[in-house]
């Protein structure tokens, strides 16, 4: 019997050890990666949690990665290559204009799309409404970003850039990212970071997943390769479209008690928005159109004197059906064709909404 313990023991001891090593080597090959393509330090703990145009952050979960760059090629949806050359200039934002500009001042606060990785910096649709308006353009979006995290990041720096008008950029994800029970019951829009929520008038820091809160922290601030790992295998998962939140609540709407609650929840933060924003204007447009997050958010506009345009998304959507290529791979995200007629049909209601007259010195 004793001897037979002491075997099994020996296995997993073996079994422990090359685990460990396979890890071990692992982390060294992502890191040799990261430092060659990213110039991201060897010996970095994570990066500070740090992978490319993302960096985790104690307070917003993660934030755009300040002084980022990065050229690249990207391909479209139908497979057309083309290069990207993308950064991120001070403070993470992807267009930083001039603060002390006599020209009219536009924040734009956004998700995935507005950060716009697949897109060079001069092919955003904010950088096209700049040249476009000529206006001055102040952008800041990051992927997987809820209405709280898009909150906090303008009210930190809503006063630096003192903008005359403030661009929304709203994506059916909000509901889910702003609801934490929402986002566990998501294949489709859960990254497994930790993020902030806003429950019962407070900020929550919570995981989205069900593995504890400190596993996955740690994973994701310490191992960049347990985090390539539990990072795949959430999008294996993902793979499964029909096991996932958003199915309920595009077939039941309001009734669905989750989406009402998450409802509740994102217009008490556009509320917080327009309290901030004061008396300045505030436009917004949804990155898709469907229901019924279109509707949710045509009434949370309302709601807090916003104005939003409910065509920008479908002008796009239009122009793949009549077969052009404006879609990114992934087949979500707008490629340049696609930011490009995002911005035409933004700088026709800006035009019509707004003065665009210089500001007095």
């Amino acid at each position: 019997m004793g001897k037979k313990l002491a075997m099994i023991t020996a296995s997993g001891a073996v079994i422990l050890l090359l685990i460990v090593l396979f890890v071990s080597l692992g982390e060294v090959v992502i890191r040799a990666v990261h430092l060659i393509r990213d110039g991201i330090p060897f010996f970095e703990s994570n990066a500070g949690g740090r992978v490319g145009p993302i960096t985790l952050d104690k307070e917003l979960g993660w934030k755009a990665t300040e002084h980022y760059q990065e050229a690249l090629v990207e391909r479209t949806k139908n497979g057309t290559l083309y290069q990207v050359r993308r950064s991120q200039s001070q403070y993470g934002f992807r267009s930083f204009g001039d603060v002390a500009s006599r020209r009219l001042k536009v924040l734009v606060i956004g998700d995935s799309f507005t950060q716009g990785t697949a897109v060079s910096d001069d092919r955003t649709y904010h950088a096209r409404l700049s040249t476009l308006l000529d206006v001055e353009v102040f952008a800041y979006g990051v992927g997987g970003y809820g209405t709280l995290q898009e909150f906090l990041v303008f009210d930190r720096y809503l006063d630096l850039v003192r903008p005359d008008l403030i661009l929304w950029q709203y994506c059916a994800n909000d509901f889910i990212n702003n609801d934490n029970e929402l986002e566990r019951l998501s294949r489709l829009n859960n990254n497994g970071w930790v993020r902030p929520y806003w429950r019962n008038g407070t900020v929550q820091l919570l995981s989205p997943k069900e593995s504890s809160l400190q596993i996955r922290d740690w994973i994701n601030r310490h191992s960049r390769f347990l985090y390539f790992v539990v990072t795949r295998l959430d999008r294996l998962r993902a793979a499964n479209t029909r096991d996932t939140v958003e199915v309920d609540i595009e077939a039941e709407g309001m009734r669905h008690a989750g989406f009402a609650r998450a409802v509740v929840v994102t217009d008490e933060l556009m509320g917080k928005v327009r309290n901030r924003a004061g008396s300045r204007p505030i436009m917004a447009f949804s990155c898709a159109e469907t229901e019924p997050y279109t509707q949710a958010f045509r009434n949370i506009s309302a709601h807090h004197a916003i104005v939003y345009w409910d065509d920008v998304a479908r002008v796009v959507q239009a122009a793949e059906a009549h077969g052009e290529d404006v879609f990114g791979a992934d087949g979500s995200h707008w490629n340049e064709r696609g930011h490009e007629l995002a911005a035409q049909a933004l700088a026709g209601h800006i035009r019509a909404e707004v003065p665009l007259t210089p500001r007095k010195p």
